[in-house]
């Protein structure tokens, strides 16, 4: 016993630690310039691999972070843990000139643990949106003046979601959820201005902030079935700035002041989940966020109301669990991003292939080693837009334990 409470302790501090150590900077798109940055695709589990399903996906042997209905489902005495890592080779084009990134990062921890027969809940820890951008040598006009200067631009940081999920069994066919998140995190600019001879250093440390709060449901009409449903309710993010102003031949101003809050829209999701031959699951998602709602611009771009399409299919052989291979698990999907934002009549859309593996850990869990790979690209070339092409590897370890099961000695 005293084991278990350690180990839920020490996920909760890995988890803290996490959050206030971790810098977000999962992301070196130039897209991230804009908004809250760029919002995170990687989750839980074995999602990613599968186009990012999960809707109508259960939590009977990994953590689904996608639908808080599926809470439901965790198996009784079982405790789940996930923790992930993200790697991603980016391939950047503006005007015939190719740029190379490549980063790594955290991309989530969790863990989750049935209530009763008919209930459970998770709390995991993802990055919610992330920034990381490098503008060099750009040249701006001096209003007023036929003269011009140049800047060197970067940006880093992003925001994280602290999610707490629940979910109940309502009928053996029938489950409902409720989810809480808190959003927080930390945006950092830093703006170098050549002014003839002066040179103007401008630092901005933006803290952003706030609750958001969801539901979900999910429904089995038959037994190979499972219908999902989701939302997010919108809400508010408040900001505080503060501001470094030094010049190479002057002293510091240093200003504090409030931002004003950026307003995360209205999310809706459906899902559909069904497994033929009890070896081959396939499922399809569609999500749309009313980013028009929240009558916000960009100072380079609009916000444009957001479709999101997923697809997903998984071969599990189901055979003697005795022989490894049969044990594996095979996955593949598609996914379809529109965008939420719109620059020169624009929509900056994004769309990747992703294929993936489970490997079993031992032959007596479901404990298992996921390994995704995506293929994507994001944006077009077009009127001074850049198109980037990427490579993303991810490392999922969901492990499974028993809790408060007596030993059986013979």
């Amino acid at each position: 016993m005293s084991i278990k409470i350690n180990l839920f302790t020490a996920t909760l501090s890995l988890m803290v630690s996490t959050a206030f150590a971790q810098t977000n900077s999962l992301s070196s798109s130039p897209y991230s310039l804009y908004g809250m940055g760029t919002f995170n695709t990687a989750n839980t589990g074995k999602t990613i691999s599968l186009g990012g399903t999960g809707i109508a996906g259960s939590s009977s042997e990994f953590i689904n972070n996608l639908n808080p209905a599926s809470m439901s489902s965790i198996p009784l005495n079982t405790f789940f843990f996930d923790v992930g890592l993200k790697s991603e080779y980016g391939i950047q084009i503006e005007g015939g000139v190719k740029e190379y990134k490549n980063i790594a990062n955290f991309s989530n921890v969790a863990f989750a643990f049935p209530l009763n027969k008919k209930s459970g809940v998770s709390v995991t820890l993802i990055p919610y949106t992330s920034v990381g951008y490098n503008l060099t040598n750009l040249e701006r006009d001096i209003e007023g003046s036929i003269s011009s200067f140049y800047s060197d631009i970067n940006g880093s940081g992003g925001l994280n979601d602290l999610k707490l999920n629940y979910g109940y069994a309502v009928l053996d066919n029938l489950s409902l959820g409720v989810t809480g998140s808190v959003l927080f995190g930390q945006i950092i600019e830093n703006e170098v201005n050549y002014i003839g001879t002066n040179v103007l250093d401008i630092y901005d440390a933006n803290s952003y902030s706030g609750l958001q709060f969801g539901a979900g449901i999910q429904y089995k009409p038959v037994k190979n079935t499972t219908l999902g449903a989701t939302v997010n309710l919108p809400t508010n993010l408040s900001g505080i700035q503060y501001r470094d102003i030094s010049q190479l031949y002057d002293s510091d101003i240093s200003l504090e002041q409030d931002l004003e809050d950026f307003k995360l829209p209205l999310e809706v999701g459906v899902g559909i989940q069904t497994t033929f031959l009890e070896q081959v699951n396939v499922a399809f998602d569609y999500k749309k966020k009313y980013w028009t709602d929240t009558d916000q611009t960009d100072q380079l771009g609009t916000f444009v109301d957001q479709d999101i399409f997923g697809f997903g299919i998984e071969f599990d052989p189901n055979g003697n669990p005795l022989k490894f291979r049969n044990r594996m698990q095979y996955r593949a999907g598609l996914s379809y991003d529109s965008g939420n934002l719109e620059i020169n009549d624009k929509k900056i859309n994004n769309y990747s292939l992703n294929l993936g593996l489970g490997i079993p850990v031992s032959y007596n869990t479901v404990s298992m080693l996921n390994i995704a790979y995506s293929y994507g690209k994001k944006g077009q070339i077009y009127d001074g837009l850049i198109k980037e092409n990427y490579h993303m590897l991810t490392l999922n370890i969901s492990l499974a334990g028993r809790w408060f099961e007596k030993r059986k000695f013979q």
